[in-house]
């Protein structure tokens, strides 16, 4: 018998809640078939099998919290007459749905692969960094065994291109990989920031007589990863935020008139989706903006692509699904692709790959906000910027001739990482998003 050990999907996860299970006890099961769907922190991710067997026995119903090192299943191996011994073996690599690089890919399985013997590296017995199923296939397809292969990929992961370099020369590619990992020390050491810890007391209830009990809840993963991910942001990034507002008379008309040609087409056309649209077009022109800083090497990262993501409030708590390639979309697409990332984040399934690379976000406050409000949004990290829209409120301004006119504007808050960008860049970044919102048309023509 094999038990698959359920393996920490992302970082400190301690349990997973079971979405969906893809086959039933009784079944016959191939390995990298992918065995089961979990929710953990904010995404949904799959759990393909390890091994090809019958599935003998499901350790979690659907709904219930799977425990992180614990088995969540059981499968009779092939060829195996039953037996009665239990062996804890290689665990599969969590694979998030439609991940497309091994690089953003960050859990880690469990193994005991006592048959395998590596003098050049240690591993631990229940755990060790593995490779995702199409590498794995890739190296039995190379009889290459992957105990012997360095991984240079996230987290250590092995990738294709380390089974080549295995393939080609063993050797070479150790020595390869410890010439990086010492080079990647020597930077940690000259660039590594401390960070301070907090002295704050944890609260505790109050034991006086007569004093009314707290309602006590446990912290859910998703609620945990978004505290890790706000105090990570703050303890990383110097925010800098600049407030500012733009008359948006001709959006709001634009969107008026362009509500109904959606409506015919299903289309459901938000200001989020004119919001996205400018986004792009800024970072177009302002490239410092559409980048990511890894002060541990000492290098900063300005993508070639313009994913721009979206937050989004949900029942379970604040997620940032990513619109990719945002600047091959047509407004409605974008539209569009908002309205399905939004639908998904509500119903909870999410995988790791719709809330990963992102340029810079948009955080789209104004329908909830009951009076036309700045905030101070938090950058989401690797990201360098982050720009929230308040509501549409009317105002008077003067018009040529100096008299009253009250017109609708929209609030602007935008925050920036200021290790990366200057505050004189950062306003002409923001006056061209201003010019955008406030003409559409150059919006649609330049965007």
């Amino acid at each position: 018998m094999y038990d698959v050990i359920l393996p920490d999907a992302g970082e400190g996860t301690v349990e997973s809640e079971i979405v969906a299970w893809f086959f039933e006890v009784g079944d016959e099961i191939k390995e990298d078939d992918i065995l089961l769907e979990m929710q953990s922190d904010k995404a949904v991710v799959e759990l393909p099998s390890p091994k090809s067997g019958i599935l003998k026995k499901i350790h979690y119903d659907v709904g219930e919290m799977a425990q992180v090192g614990e088995p969540v299943a059981t499968i009779e191996l092939e060829g195996s007459a039953g037996g009665s011994t239990e062996e804890k073996e290689e665990t599969a690599e969590v694979l998030v749905a439609e991940e497309k690089e091994e690089k953003t890919e960050t859990t880690q399985a469990p193994t005991n692969n006592a048959g395998a013997e590596s003098k050049d590296k240690e591993v631990s017995d229940d755990w060790r960094t593995l490779a995702v199923p199409r590498v794995r296939i890739y190296a039995r397809n190379n009889d290459v065994d992957l105990t012997q292969v360095e991984g240079t990929g996230n987290h250590g992961k092995v990738t294709i291109d380390d089974i080549d370099r295995f393939i080609e020369s063993p050797e070479a590619q150790k020595t390869e990989t410890a010439k990086e990992e010492k080079s990647e020390s020597q930077d940690k050491e000259r660039s590594n920031v401390s960070m301070p810890k907090s002295d704050v007391k944890p609260y505790q209830p109050s034991e006086s007589e007569g004093a009314k009990a707290d309602r006590v809840e446990k912290i859910t993963p998703m609620r945990r990863a978004i505290s890790q991910a706000m105090v990570n942001s703050k303890m990383t990034s110097p925010h800098v935020t600049v407030f500012d507002k733009v008359e948006v008379s001709a959006l709001v008309n634009h969107r008026n008139e362009m509500k109904v040609i959606a409506g015919e087409n299903d289309i459901r056309l938000t200001y989020t989706a004119y919001f996205a649209k400018a986004l792009v077009a800024v970072l177009k022109r302002f490239p410092e903006l559409n980048a990511s800083m890894n002060l541990d090497k000492g290098e900063i990262y300005y993508h070639q692509f313009y994913n721009v993501g979206v937050a989004a409030n949900t029942p379970q708590g604040l997620v940032v699904p990513v619109i990719k390639d945002a600047e091959r979309l047509s407004l409605f697409e974008i539209a569009n692709k908002v309205d399905e990332l939004a639908t998904k984040a509500t119903e909870g399934k999410l995988t790791q790959d719709e809330m990963s690379n992102g340029s810079m976000t948009v955080t789209n406050v104004g329908g909830a906000a009951t009076g036309g409000v700045w905030s101070t949004p938090i950058i989401n990290q690797p990201e360098v910027a982050i720009v929230g829209m308040g509501r549409i409120e009317n105002e008077f301004l003067p018009d040529e001739e100096g008299n009253p006119v009250l017109k609708p504007v929209l609030k602007i808050s935008f925050a920036f990482d200021h290790r990366v960008v200057d505050g004189v860049y950062a306003q002409e970044a923001i006056n061209l998003l201003k010019e955008y919102l406030n003409n559409p048309n150059l919006l649609l023509s330049e965007g």
